[in-house]
């Protein structure tokens, strides 16, 4: 057993889902509400605001199914040997722009792709071999496909330092 190098808690690591359930659901709720609060609105009003409503409950929903079903199926532990850190920049939407921090690994014939928080990315080093807890989450919208020979990871939840000959 190696050195811990970075560790969270289940609820820190499960953050941005549950973040992403609560928002949604908040905003649902409250378009299902405001149907109801707002009668001098059009129809046509009403029915635009219970259908976001509905969508926006239903894909809290399916985010929640999720999350369970990647909470149940338990943690995975792989020794990986990380071959490269990157740190990108996209669109969150509203003009501005997001950094998510991504470190390249592979464990025999698989690669992983795995998005980590700032903590963890300082703390790893490039051409390491690290011992990595994880559990698989794959989100609903993601537009990589998750194979055999190809995970992205996204809820880390424990790092630590491995001996080089396990990554061979």
């Amino acid at each position: 057993m190696g050195t811990v190098v970075y560790s969270a808690n289940l609820a820190w690591a499960f953050l941005s889902p549950l973040g992403s359930i609560l928002f949604t659901s908040a905003i649902g709720v409250f378009a299902l509400i405001a149907i109801f609060r707002q009668r001098k609105q059009g129809r046509g009003v009403q029915i635009i605001l219970g259908i976001c409503g509905v969508f926006l409950l239903a894909f809290s929903l399916i985010t929640v199914s999720q999350m369970v079903s990647s909470f149940l199926s338990g943690t995975e532990t792989v020794t990986m040997h990380v071959n490269d850190k990157s740190i990108g920049r996209g669109n969150c939407g509203n003009g501005s722009t997001c950094t998510h921090y991504d470190l390249a690994a592979t464990a025999g014939q698989v690669s992983y792709d795995l998005r980590v928080n700032p903590a963890a990315y300082n703390a790893v080093h490039s051409n390491t071999c690290y011992r990595m807890t994880f559990y698989r989450y794959k989100p609903f919208m993601s537009a990589i496909p998750d194979t055999d020979l190809y995970h992205r990871i996204e809820v880390i939840t424990r790092i630590e330092t491995a001996d080089p000959a396990a990554c061979l």
